[in-house]
């Protein structure tokens, strides 16, 4: 059994083909039940954000799930399978949960320390519980996933005075204006980033904020916060020539924003310039727009360039981080081992308690003139006997390394014992409380 995660990010890929993959809530539900229809994979779950579509699947063929993702990613994106195979990374045991755990923890992440991505890796656990594909071994994996980035954020800096991509375009727009005092905004879409976009705006000096959206009541709600003004999107084009910084985040799959309507815009503006960040995936700003005079627009790769001037100061405290992951990565290892050595322990217990059970049989042919009390007594130091006897073996496979030596352990009991396990085992199903009796 291993655990496999395979995947693309904001590191390996350009927003043009994350946009390509990035999959509506709606539909993540049916991609997992498709996903463990598949022989090879178990278990399954989906990441999908802005910066990255990950998956993560149980198996006991790691080649065939991997290349089952694969033409998943290939088949989702509408590209052949070797141009997409070359942005995907895949990796498998210690490698895959490591990964898991620097993402969950920000370090990872398109802005170092982030803590919005553990959200995100929440709710992808709790789409795959919805849809009946986390099972055994992935409700442990992301229990440990939580607590590894709790311990990450808690005992470290990491995520202390970290910056988000909402303050990055901020930065950004501070390039291009110098001073924000006075300046006019437009957020498209009213969620999180949208929220804390305006938070750094209007520390920033902004004084106007508009906030349009699809559904005109929650617009009207995070306007309030900041005595804005609620739109429509319909409505939008009335305003474009008042704003001078614009912030798109929504969930639409098509552009909300097309050159004609900044070109009439920029006319009435008469030079004034106009700056927009779209940090959307799939992007709602139509990327011709860029090539408006006056106009500057950057999508959410562009401020890689910006993020990378916060990373510094933090690396000390990334280091710290990767270490308190590397602890829990190594607890979760040792129960993954013990895990896969459960059904070797009962064959080896079911085949030590048959043979005591016949030798005990064959030696109570010659103790016909025992007392009830003594046969039991002899039948208590059969059994004491054996548990005194199985104790280090079973001790051992309990806590197996997750390496060649600890598969080499195991096939050596195999071997000793004369045992024939199936080669194939739904190990995810197996109660916790086997491995530790």
């Amino acid at each position: 059994m291993r655990i496999c995660h395979i995947g693309l990010n904001h590191k390996t890929a350009p927003v043009e083909l994350r946009e390509r993959l990035a999959v509506p809530a709606n539909d993540i539900i049916t991609i997992l039940q498709d996903c463990i229809a598949d022989p090879s994979i178990r278990e399954a779950s989906l990441l999908s954000t802005c910066n990255r579509v990950e998956m993560t699947v149980v198996t006991h063929d790691p080649d065939a799930a991997i290349a089952t993702i694969h033409q998943w990613f290939a088949t989702t994106a509408g590209m052949d399978l070797d141009l997409v195979t070359k942005h995907l990374y895949a990796h498998t045991a210690e490698a895959a949960i490591r990964h898991l755990f620097s993402v969950a923890s920000g370090l990872d992440s398109l802005v170092l320390g982030e803590p919005q991505i553990l959200g995100q890796v929440k709710l992808s656990y709790e789409q795959a519980l919805a849809a009946g594909t986390a099972g055994h071994v992935l409700h442990r994996l992301f229990q440990s996933t939580f607590a590894a980035a709790k311990r990450a954020r808690s005992e470290t800096n990491i995520g202390r005075q970290s910056v988000n991509i909402s303050s990055c375009a901020v930065e950004l727009a501070r390039h291009i204006f110098g001073d924000l005092a006075g300046k006019t905004v437009l957020l498209i879409g009213a969620g999180e980033m949208a929220e804390l976009a305006a938070r750094h705006l209007r520390g920033n000096g902004c004084s106007d904020i508009l906030v349009a959206n699809r559904t005109l009541q929650n617009a009207e709600t995070l306007a309030s916060e900041f005595n804005g003004h609620a739109l429509t999107m319909e409505e939008l084009p009335n305003y474009l020539d008042g704003v001078d910084i614009i912030l798109s985040s929504t969930g639409a799959t098509t552009f909300v924003l097309l050159p004609n309507s900044i070109e009439t815009a920029m006319k009435k503006r008469r030079g004034r310039p106009m700056f927009l960040v779209d940090i959307a995936v799939p992007r709602d700003i139509d990327p011709r727009i860029a090539d408006i005079d006056a106009v500057y627009l950057y999508d959410i790769d562009d401020l890689q360039q910006v993020v990378q001037g916060n990373v510094e100061n933090r690396e000390h405290e990334a280091e710290l981080a990767h270490k308190i992951l590397a602890e829990e990565e190594a607890s979760f290892l040792v129960w993954l081992k013990s895990l896969e050595s459960v059904p070797l322990i009962r064959a080896i217990q079911m085949q030590m308690e048959q043979q005591r059970s016949e030798e005990l049989s064959k030696a109570l042919r010659y103790m016909k003139e025992f007392d009830p009390n003594q046969i039991e007594a002899v039948e208590r130091f059969s059994k004491a006997l054996m548990k005194r006897y199985m104790h280090p073996t079973l001790r051992t496979l309990k806590s197996l390394p997750d390496d060649m030596e600890g598969d080499l352990l195991m096939g050596a009991a195999t071997r000793l014992f004369d045992l024939e396990l199936p080669k194939k085992r739904h190990l995810h199903a197996v109660n916790e409380q086997q491995v530790k009796s």
